[in-house]
């Protein structure tokens, strides 16, 4: 009964104050008011990273390949360092209000409208894994079914956000991040309390769990290759890491926070990979995705359940309401907007109208997806393929020679052989390449080949067709002309 009340309390608290922040300006909604600083832009973008993959996804990782699960978060602090570095302060000064603005403002609606709803289709996949955590851990730990579960997720996190926008997500992250955090350090005493002297359980862990850097089921290629394209990059572009940064006062906030986000990531990293291998071996032989609520519902006390319950529900929820809300802004500043003309007033309730349309998206995703991981690098590959080359390229675009028609092949050629790539698990892709250009593939790329294959398209495409269309005098004068076509 104690557990019920914990996580009804934190639900209607997280209602509450999406309700009480629901009366804002259109600037506030999308952005914030751009108005915080460094503690709470640190504390909001390492909340956003704590979601689903980063939670109950690398406990998993942890339960079924050991330490080597943690390049899952350390793949995305590499990326984080980069961005904070080089690009959060740049991404500040341009004061725009979304990833594809920048597209706009470099190449035209022509390529931000297809990079706009390229972003929404691979979100809805990240949404839909949040929802799907949520729920397995929801259902897991309280005697109610899957459907019901996710029904509950996805109808507090979807209300909540179309309240309060991202001004209710930074007020709540800070406070979700310091409860996870308790959650975890609390989940990994209770299982070493119950099996640090169990010799038993000490020989349920295979050998192989405590290698690190690598191991025989994750090796080099995985960790300098596949990690760092598929799961990196989207840290360095990214949508929810830019939404962070444009909520900040200052570039040298944006800044400051991305790398102290960064290094906040790399202890709990290991301890999540570590609550899965202790899990392992107190239960063995369990699904991996389900580690974490089967050890709550096994070993945890009363009241406790439910605290590490709410921990963990708050990680999942912090970066869940920050896709969402990203989501509907970029639809709604990068399709509607350049379609219609649209009001900020009228183009709020159209964000607020998205916030819903989104979460209902999700929510069935989440319905048919299998596994956590998936979902999310379902949607990583497809953000990865389309969008993330053409963004880097609009902070270099003089030196490199960049146009409007580069950028848009790069996002259709990208985009699309992602979406080829993952339908029927590859099988669409197989076909028209036939067995003869997989095996070549393969022997190039490595056996994740198809999901590395629209990365190297997508940078292909942006550099061979803009100097195929760079005219003599300079690509500025032409792309000039692109921003005042209509988007097609």
């Amino acid at each position: 009964m104690l557990d019920y009340i914990i996580i009804g309390a934190y639900g209607l608290t997280m209602l509450m104050v999406g309700w009480f922040s629901r009366k804002q300006t259109a600037d506030s909604y999308w952005v914030a008011g751009r108005r915080y600083g460094t503690v709470r832009i640190t504390t909001s973008l390492a909340a956003t990273i704590f979601g689903a993959s980063s939670t109950i996804g690398v406990i998993g990782l942890g339960y079924i390949r050991g330490l080597t699960g943690a390049w899952w978060l350390l793949a995305g602090v590499a990326g984080l360092v980069v961005f904070g570095v080089i690009l959060a302060g740049k991404v500040r000064q341009l004061t725009v209000y979304t990833l594809p603005d920048i597209l706009h403002n470099a190449y035209g609606t022509r390529v931000s409208v297809p990079a706009g709803l390229m972003i929404a289709v691979a979100w809805a996949g990240v949404i839909a894994a949040q929802m799907l955590a949520g729920a397995r851990l929801l259902s897991g730990v309280i005697p109610v079914s899957f459907s019901t579960s996710l029904t509950i997720i996805a109808v507090v996190f979807t209300l909540y956000t179309f309240w309060g926008g991202q001004l209710s997500v930074i007020r709540t992250d800070f406070w979700q991040l310091v409860f996870f955090a308790i959650s975890i350090i609390l989940g990994v005493v209770l299982l070493f309390g119950y099996g640090a002297t169990d010799l038993a359980m000490w020989s349920n862990i295979p050998r192989d769990h405590l290698r690190f850097p690598v191991s025989d089921s994750f090796g080099w290629y995985d960790a300098l290759i596949y990690y760092p394209l598929v799961v990196g990059l989207p840290y360095l572009v990214g949508p929810d890491m830019y939404s962070r940064a444009l909520c900040a006062k200052s570039a040298e906030v944006a800044r400051r926070a991305a790398v102290l986000a960064a290094f906040i990531i790399i202890p709990p990293a290991f301890l999540l990979v570590l609550f899965g291998i202790l899990a392992r071996g107190v239960l063995p032989g369990i699904p991996a995705e389900s580690a974490l609520p089967e050890v709550l519902r096994t070993f945890a006390p009363s009241g406790v359940r439910g605290l590490i319950t709410v921990g963990f529900l708050g990680a999942i929820m912090s970066s869940a309401d920050t896709c969402l809300i990203s989501a509907a802004t970029i639809i709604t500043h990068n399709v509607i907007k350049p379609l219609s003309g649209l009001s900020d007033r009228n183009l709020l309730r159209s964000s607020k109208a998205l916030v819903l349309v989104l979460g209902a998206v999700g929510w069935l995703i989440a319905e048919s997806q299998k596994g956590i991981i998936s979902s999310l690098l379902l949607g990583y590959t497809i953000f990865v393929g389309g969008v993330v080359f053409p963004t880097l390229a609009t902070f270099y675009r003089d030196k490199l020679g960049i146009t409007s028609a580069g950028a848009f092949g790069a996002v259709v050629v990208g985009g699309g052989m992602a979406i080829i790539s993952n339908v029927s698990d590859g099988t669409i892709a197989r076909s028209l390449l036939g067995q003869g250009g997989m095996n070549l593939i393969q022997s190039l790329l490595g056996p994740k080949a198809l999901s590395i294959l629209p990365i190297l398209l997508s940078l292909f495409t942006l550099l061979i067709v803009s100097r195929l269309t760079r005219s003599s005098s300079g690509c500025q004068a032409q792309d000039r002309k692109d921003e005042k076509k209509p988007a097609i």
